[in-house]
């Protein structure tokens, strides 16, 4: 027991000496100096040390890319309101969406469709009762009932409208159709390229799911709805000496 404890301690006597040795060069600065001088030295190495820890972490902030959808989501939870408004983060919060949400998500079922038969006649009390729906397009229905048309009761001449005037007379004769399984940015390709704000939702067998506007799936977009209260745009004068 004796000639181990020996052996250890000798062991460790040798180790205490090889870790002296290596920290004397750190530590030799500070020998033999005042202790005011040895204070103002590990001041300095302070100091530099978070200068250079400072410059550091500012490079690899500016060198940092997100590898995931969830790291920037974060970056943008973190980053300052004074930077980014809750306005701008609604914006991105939609945009980043936008693509991966489907057509049904802004459908109106069919049973708020209020439809029409071709073989209607529009006189003044079946236009009231339109009216009173609170929609302004409605879908035209022909024999085998499926949607041949749509009458948009806000473009309607009510001046030169008889009760005698078939359904087909004042109807839209296009009608755009786009299916459940769109996805949102493929739902408002629609809209653009047929210059349209209404469309028509159907499924993979045709059947009719409902309808699906052109404001709401901006609304979606922007994560806000979009107003503005000025309606003159027809009129360059109104437009021109608009004040924003």
């Amino acid at each position: 027991m004796l000639y181990n404890y020996g052996m250890k301690q000798s062991f460790l006597n040798k180790m205490m000496k090889k870790l002296v040795k290596a920290l004397d060069p750190r530590f030799e600065k500070y020998r033999e100096k005042p202790m005011s001088e040895a204070e103002n030295d590990r001041k300095k190495d302070r100091a530099q040390f978070e200068e250079q820890l400072t410059a550091a972490v500012k490079m690899e902030r500016e060198n940092y890319v997100p590898e995931s959808e969830k790291e920037l989501v974060q970056i943008i939870r973190r980053t300052p309101r004074e930077v980014l408004s809750v306005r701008d983060r609604n914006l991105i919060s939609g945009a980043m969406s936008f693509a991966k949400r489907r057509a049904m998500l802004v459908t109106m079922p069919r049973e708020d469709i209020v439809f029409l038969n071709d073989s209607d006649f529009l006189g003044p009390l079946n236009l009231d009762k339109l009216y009173h729906t609170g929609d302004t397009i409605f879908p035209v229905l022909n024999k085998a009932k499926k949607v041949c048309g749509l009458v948009r009761t806000d473009k309607l001449d009510l001046l030169n409208i008889s009760k005698d005037q078939p359904v087909t007379k004042i109807m839209e004769h296009k009608v755009v159709f786009a299916r459940d399984d769109y996805t949102l940015e493929q739902l408002l390709a629609v809209f653009l390229r047929n210059h349209t704000d209404y469309v028509l939702i159907i499924d993979k067998d045709e059947n009719l799911l409902g309808y699906a506007e052109l404001n709401t799936v901006i609304a979606i977009l922007f994560n806000r709805e979009i107003k503005d209260d000025f309606s003159d745009d027809d009129s360059s004068i109104s437009v021109s000496r608009r004040e924003m």
